[in-house]
């Protein structure tokens, strides 16, 4: 018995066809979902198309944390070009606390001397229409940590080690609080 050689051409193209006609179905329902990467679709609640973000108050004791997070937040914001950040003439505005900042050992040597700390800072963030005091989103629970190296000869090192932490967080978290916010969650 022969196997003509358009049989075996259709056996070969058959799998790839398939799989073809799969991604195609997979695209089509995931696009007709309303799918999007995190942060990159969605809406401002309310449809705010200008917001101001005023220094977050720092209810710690932790001096300048709340600039390093206010920045970070100012920067995710301009960087995503959703809205304008401006200082004036805005229809809300997103505000908050830092309300936490804890340092917990996390790792020990052989002497029980501390090698690693993990750092956590809670935050409350709420987007806030100027027009009317209407609280658009808000999120009181908001935390997040980072893991940081202790270098016990030298505390200049730790110290910078956790501004590090800090800086690598507040971005992190400013990222997370525009996705919120984005998808109203």
């Amino acid at each position: 018995m022969k196997i003509k050689y358009m049989e075996i051409k259709i056996i070969y193209l058959l799998p790839r066809f398939l799989l073809l006609t799969g991604f195609c179905l997979l695209l089509t329902v995931s696009a007709g979902c309303g799918y999007h990467i995190a942060g990159m679709g969605g809406n401002m609640p309310g449809d705010v198309v200008a917001i101001s973000i005023p220094f977050l108050k720092n209810q710690v004791q932790k001096p300048d944390v709340e600039t390093i997070f206010t920045t970070a937040l100012v920067d995710e914001f301009v960087k995503s070009g959703i809205v304008k950040v401006v200082e004036e003439d805005a229809e809300a505005v997103v505000s908050g606390a830092i309300t936490g900042y804890d340092l917990t050992p996390v790792s020990f040597n052989r002497n029980d001397v501390i090698q690693e700390y993990r750092l956590t800072i809670k935050l409350q963030i709420s987007l806030t229409s100027k027009s009317d005091g209407k609280v658009l989103w808000e999120d009181k629970n908001i935390a997040d940590y980072e893991d940081f190296k202790v270098t016990s000869a030298d505390i200049t090192a730790t110290k910078t080690a956790e501004l590090d932490a800090i800086k690598k967080m507040a971005k992190d978290t400013a990222r997370l609080i525009k996705e919120r916010m984005l998808e109203d969650f």
